[in-house]
């Protein structure tokens, strides 16, 4: 099984998203997290599971429909780096230029 690296913009959208839902909801943000987590357990099974996002052949997208995001990552040997989660409601340039900016140069 593949180790999960979060990267801090990833962790950074996963407390905002988190937050966003809690002010809404009380107990929606844990469920949130609850569904991420389980998806993050599917991906350590099955790194290769979601689709290359565009074309940007080494990231991937995980999406959590219940919640409306995506989960962006790549997988790099035995882990899978978790890039970002960003709302699946973006603008797919938007979304591009997000993970371009989180990528190594």
């Amino acid at each position: 099984m593949n180790e999960i690296l979060v990267l801090a913009g990833a962790d950074q959208d996963l407390f905002g998203h988190y937050c966003r839902l809690e002010e809404r909801r009380e107990g929606a943000g844990a469920r949130f997290d609850q569904a991420v987590n389980e998806r993050l357990e599917l991906l350590r099974q099955n790194p290769f599971m979601a689709p290359a996002y565009l074309d940007l052949t080494t990231i991937r997208r995980l999406a959590i429909l219940e919640w409306d995001v995506g989960l962006y990552y790549s997988v790099e040997g035995t882990r899978n780096v978790l890039h970002a989660v960003l709302h699946l409601r973006q603008d797919k340039d938007t979304i591009r230029a997000t993970l371009l900016s989180r990528l190594p140069q």
